[in-house]
């Protein structure tokens, strides 16, 4: 009798050396499921603000359009305007400084062209260290649509892999028609 208490009390002792472990490599996974979750979300995202940028129709897109749809389409994730949404002149897209958000930029889809925001949107002189925004008329741009989204891990094992914070930069670039 005396060697199943033993036993079972051994038995306990194992669980509790290993359950931390387990739960910590059961966590390390949800973060990085979260983190795959994320990106395809923001994938999805830019690709409907790409659309909504190229849309035809009596009325023009503008950026406040193509910004609404995304934020709209990234489901469960805070993604809001870029401080210079039409682009930098270092031609750098910044990354928020807050864990889990993002920013939203709309730039030319070609390296060398100056057209960088939908056709409904009214022209700006540049200023502050943003690009003039120029949109796009009677003809064919590429637009891209970037979000850059700063992830942070939740678990300190996944921290390890991937740093304290992440940024996930995603694109989608589509040819406007007006």
């Amino acid at each position: 009798m005396s060697g199943r208490r033993w036993r079972r009390g051994q038995s306990l002792i194992e669980t509790a050396l290993i359950a931390p472990i387990l739960i910590m490599v059961l966590l390390t996974v949800v973060d990085f499921g979260r983190a795959a979750y994320d990106y395809s979300s923001l994938s999805a995202a830019a690709r409907e603000g790409a659309r909504v940028a190229i849309r035809t129709g009596s009325t023009r897109p503008a950026n406040a359009d193509v910004v609404s749809a995304v934020q709209q389409n990234a489901i469960g994730l805070s993604v809001s305007a870029g401080p210079c949404l039409n682009g930098y002149t270092s031609g750098v897209l910044t990354a928020p400084s807050a864990p889990n958000t993002g920013y939203v930029y709309i730039v030319p889809g070609t390296t060398g062209q100056t057209v960088n925001a939908p056709g409904g949107q009214a022209p700006a002189a540049a200023a502050g260290g943003c690009v003039a925004v120029t949109p796009a008329d009677a003809a064919i741009y590429p637009l891209t649509v970037t979000i850059v989204y700063t992830f942070q891990p939740l678990t300190p094992l996944a921290q390890q892999f991937l740093g304290s914070s992440l940024v996930m930069t995603v694109t989608s670039t589509m040819n406007t028609e007006y």
